[in-house]
């Protein structure tokens, strides 16, 4: 997908603000999600996948963009790899407002 049909599918709603971080990694993974739970990338000025050091970078970053709001999702790879036995466990989800 192009960056100019994700910023296109963010603006009109269809897709999801989200911020994935990984319970132990420095850095915030930027994009978008569809209503099928896909996730899309954003990318920064050199066509990489846009990464941020900070929460609060990821939310400037989408607020610069037009947007209040995101999904927030930190995965804990520790309870997936010792098996809580719910996968969703592993995932905390949070709205979030900017």
């Amino acid at each position: 997908m192009t960056q100019e049909k994700l910023l296109l599918m963010l603006k009109s709603r269809r897709f999801s603000p989200t911020i994935l971080n990984t319970a132990d990694a420095t850095h915030y993974l930027v994009g978008a999600e569809d209503n099928k739970g896909n996730f899309y990338h954003l990318e920064n000025e050199q066509h990489q996948t846009l990464l941020t050091r900070s929460l609060d970078e990821a939310k400037c970053h989408l607020k610069s963009l037009g947007l209040s709001h995101a999904i927030f999702e930190m995965i804990s790879p520790y309870d997936e790899m010792i098996g809580s036995g719910n996968e969703n466990n592993c995932k905390t989800r949070l709205d979030i407002y900017f």
